[in-house]
């Protein structure tokens, strides 16, 4: 009996899953501000109230490829991105056929990138602990604070979060 009642106590906690929340952050310090975006079950929705509600679904993450949601509750759709070695590559229709390089992370920089084989350009964000900063010039150089991330979050989702802003 005692099982049972323990069983029926921990089974919701079986179905959480990993979640991580997106904050806006502000200034050069990084001061947390409204939730944005929602990263849970390898898929990003973006984030509704202060407190990080989710809301409609954005995108599907699946095996190092991206797609946009379908509709608000997750399902998949055509392919956006494709992820290979730190580099996040635009993609298009269902076949995930490779178009031009978004951005690459390096360590804890991120770069925008350009053409077909990633060539590097300039800084576009420089991550610092659970802040990340808008970055400047050819070494990223710091500058104000732009998310603040509550938990763990997967560079695939991170840098398709950071390719839209």
């Amino acid at each position: 009996m005692r099982t049972m009642v323990a069983a029926l106590f921990l089974l919701p906690l079986a179905g959480w899953s990993q979640r991580a929340i997106l904050h806006w952050a502000y200034g050069p310090f990084g001061t947390p501000g409204d939730a944005a975006f929602v990263v849970e079950d390898d898929r990003i929705y973006q984030a509704c109230g202060a407190f990080g509600t989710r809301g409609p679904c954005m995108y599907v993450i699946e095996e190092g490829r991206v797609y946009h949601a379908a509709d608000a509750l997750g399902r998949k759709g055509t392919c956006a991105f494709q992820f290979e070695e730190g580099k996040l590559i635009r993609a298009q229709d269902d076949q995930c056929r490779r178009g031009s390089c978004a951005l690459m992370m390096e360590t804890n920089k991120v770069f925008r990138a350009d053409g077909a084989f990633c060539n590097k350009q300039e800084g576009a964000f420089l991550i610092d602990g659970d802040t990340v900063f808008l970055a400047e010039g050819p070494f990223a150089a710091k500058s104000d604070a732009i998310l603040q991330i509550k938990g763990q979050v997967q560079d695939i989702a991170l840098l398709v979060v950071l390719s839209g802003l």
